[in-house]
């Protein structure tokens, strides 16, 4: 798996690092953001209620023992470095091989709330 981590970097990662599985926490809460406020929402595959939920995602993760952890700034660069990852861990026989992503918010696009308005004129007018 280091030839995994060092082509990991190689493809654009900033970071990649092999972690045991069970130390992937996997919240509940996430589905809940992001049906309470996300413009994603049932958009794709990435967002609820088509990504599989925390239950069958903690049961699949379960079935493996080892995941290389990826980091980068760019998110597109990062699926596409983690996709071709995949690819070439299946062909050195890793066969159960399979990139999961996760991206987080940013600004205009993404699960965070819209900004408040102004602030109401003092004494409610």
């Amino acid at each position: 798996m280091d030839y995994l981590v060092k082509r990991a970097l190689e493809l654009g990662a900033e970071k990649a690092k092999i972690i045991d599985t069970e130390t992937v926490v996997i919240g509940e809460w996430v589905r809940w953001k992001c049906l309470y406020g996300c413009p994603m929402y049932a958009k794709d595959g990435f967002h609820p209620p088509i990504a599989p939920d925390a239950e069958s995602t903690k049961k699949v993760l379960g079935e493996y023992t080892k995941a290389i952890l990826l980091n980068g700034p760019n998110g597109m660069t990062l699926t596409e470095a983690a996709v071709k990852l995949e690819g070439e861990a299946y062909h050195r026989g890793y066969y159960k091989a399979f990139a999961l992503t996760a991206l987080v918010p940013s600004g205009a696009v993404g699960c965070a709330p819209p900004s408040p308005g102004p602030d109401p004129a003092p004494g409610g007018g």
